[in-house]
């Protein structure tokens, strides 16, 4: 390599022309690729030049001196950031390939009507990765179950712990095990092989076609918001238990309502109810403005899509948390 640049340089010294320097400029890729430091170049060029007896006066030796200390600290900043973007390049394509395989994970095709009820859903991410999660299995006995989580904590660990739960949650499938056990169950799960900064707040329910009675158990989660038909009333349903992640003797505690015909619930993360930069409660009145201004004869799809509208316009399309809404109404 020192010979061929020796050699290019002296033939553009005694033949100054423009297919000399394309030369010079197809060599500086061979350098790069060979990881020929700046410092270096300089150095080969220099010896070059002393050795076809170019002589230099003392203050061009000098200033090749000086600009050699510079190439110096040059030289490893260049390096480092030849390595910062190869390591983000790499980023960029796990995070891109986590992306695809969280957006998998989501029901995208599941069925809206489930025997005596309606259900629509949307989760949009603040940035590229959501942190929300949302799922749907099938019980036994014909049950119903409902999930709605967020994990604290973003990235790439989020999008394993999501995929560790969706797949603890397909394992109970037609299984009969009551709804704060499935929250016992995924805790010890998320404990013995999540990442320990990692905890996850869920709200778990399963609905009973037979006796329209929804179970539900909470494990640090917003409440779900429930509209009682008859009486025209809004009510939290909320259970006391600690996030999920932080101990393993954790025992939830499970409710019950039984739903009538009109009655709904919204599900939610707590993106949906934040109000940042606002004297007003992060509470859900927010959902129930929303609810106010929708026909309630809609689908469920169309109130949901309609309610979150809502929600980005009073906030001004300021996404600064992912945003998850499910609801779920009894025909």
């Amino acid at each position: 390599m020192i010979e061929y640049y020796e050699q290019i340089m002296l033939h553009f010294l005694q033949n100054p022309v423009e297919h000399q320097l394309y030369a010079g400029q197809q060599l500086s890729k061979k350098l790069i690729e060979k990881d020929v430091t700046p410092e270096e170049i300089l150095s080969i060029h220099f010896s070059a030049m002393k050795q076809h007896g170019f002589t230099l006066s003392s203050d061009w030796e000098k200033s090749f001196q000086f600009l050699m200390e510079i190439m110096v600290s040059f030289g490893m900043a260049y390096q480092e950031r030849q390595s910062l973007r190869l390591k983000k390049k790499q980023l960029e394509s796990e995070i891109k390939m986590a992306t695809s395989m969280q957006k998998n994970l989501y029901p995208h095709d599941f069925d809206h009507s489930f025997h005596d009820l309606d259900i629509g859903f949307i989760s949009t991410p603040a940035r590229e990765m959501s942190g929300d999660f949302y799922y749907f299995v099938h019980h036994a006995d014909h049950k119903l179950g409902i999930l709605i989580a967020d994990i604290v904590g973003k990235g790439i660990p989020a999008a394993l712990c999501m995929s560790m739960i969706k797949y603890a949650i397909d394992t109970l499938e037609n299984d009969a095990k009551p709804v704060h056990l499935i929250l016992d169950h995924i805790n010890r799960l998320i404990i013995k092989n999540a990442d320990p900064s990692l905890f996850v707040t869920m709200f778990y329910a399963i609905y009973d076609p037979a006796t329209s009675i929804f179970s539900y158990s909470s494990a640090g989660h917003e409440p779900a918001l429930y509209f009682n038909k008859r009486l025209g009333s809004y009510t939290d349903l909320n259970t006391k238990g600690l996030i999920l992640g932080v101990d393993s003797s954790m025992v939830y505690s499970e409710e019950q309502i039984q739903l009538s015909s009109g009655d709904f619930l919204v599900l939610y993360t707590d993106g949906v109810t934040e109000q940042k930069d606002s004297h007003l409660p992060d509470d859900n009145s927010i959902i129930r403005e929303a609810l106010a201004t929708i026909d309630e004869i809609l689908p469920v799809q169309d109130i949901v899509q309609q309610m979150y509208q809502y929600i980005i316009d009073k906030k001004d399309y300021r996404l600064d948390d992912d945003h998850t809404i499910v609801m779920v109404r009894k025909k």
